[in-house]
């Protein structure tokens, strides 16, 4: 869900001039925001973690910087984020220096961490906090900061930005914290969403409607059809019609994985067929519905 709202530059915008300090944010040529593919999180983190890279011009020069978002998926803070952080930062900088022309100077990074956490984030944001006093003045020991969205305290009223950057911070506020009253402000804003044509190839009432259904128990994600059809029937048909949808992909994608785990065993199609019902022509029909489902 986040990655598909802040790869809308338009809503990446939004987003990052609303909580960027405001003398840097009125000095960007906000235009030129590109976003640049791929990640730098460690491998192992790439559940705990998403992040983004963009890069912006200044206003009346040819300077550029780059803008780098790193979304923490995790419940309480972490005191060792800023190391990972200058870790990914050096990751960037190594991109910077492959570009051609090679470049003379490093382009600067300003750095967000954006957390949604159960907890208030209670760390300092400077980068020598993390040495002992009596050396953080030392000229060998790095000094940087990073902007801090933390949003674990946030009401759903305080909510910012546009259509699908609120739509976005609502959903992560209430799989954290599910005792936020979310649902109306959700159900009116996807009213408004569903009033709008479809752009960029992603059909968003899905994105946000499947991130609910992840994150939200069952119980609740009923409750919230029942909210949705106060303000708009036909939406909180389409809601259960999807997740019946996903339930279904489910199920062929678990049968799916079963007879794939059977073959690398050495069972033979008669043997899968005696099994699980099912031949190798039928099995890639099958294997070709869920694809389809995918897309």
């Amino acid at each position: 869900m986040v990655r598909a709202v802040l790869s809308d530059l338009a809503e990446a915008t939004s987003f990052l001039q609303r909580y960027l300090p405001e003398e840097l944010s009125q000095a960007l040529h906000w235009s030129t925001l590109r976003l640049h593919e791929g990640s730098f999180v460690d491998e192992d983190l790439h559940r705990s973690e998403t992040d983004f890279l963009y890069q912006v011009e200044y206003l009346g020069s040819s300077t550029s910087l780059w803008l780098y978002i790193l979304l923490e998926h995790q419940s309480s803070p972490d005191r060792w984020m800023r190391f990972r952080l200058l870790k990914y930062c050096c990751r960037i900088w190594d991109v910077n220096l492959q570009e051609r022309p090679a470049p003379r100077e490093l382009r600067p990074i300003v750095p967000l961490v954006f957390y949604q956490g159960e907890r208030s984030w209670s760390y300092a944001r400077e980068f020598a906090d993390l040495f002992a006093e009596s050396v953080r003045d030392w000229p060998w020991v790095p000094h940087f900061s990073h902007e801090l969205i933390d949003q674990s305290g946030l009401a759903p009223h305080e909510v910012q930005g546009d259509l699908k950057t609120q739509l976005m911070q609502l959903l992560l506020l209430a799989a954290y914290h599910p005792s936020v009253a979310w649902m109306g402000q959700v159900a009116e804003l996807l009213v408004s969403l569903s009033s709008i044509p479809p752009s960029g190839g992603v059909n968003y009432m899905r994105v946000f409607v499947r991130y609910i259904l992840s994150t939200q128990e069952l119980e609740a994600a009923q409750t919230f059809r029942d909210v949705l059809r106060q303000h708009a029937p036909e939406l909180g048909d389409e809601v259960m019609t999807y997740a019946q949808e996903l339930l279904e992909k489910g199920r062929l994608e678990e049968r799916v994985r079963v007879i794939e785990s059977l073959l690398r065993e050495g069972l033979d199609w008669a043997a899968i067929e005696r099994v699980m019902g099912i031949n190798e022509t039928q099995f890639q029909a099958l294997k070709q519905q869920v694809e389809g489902m995918s897309e």
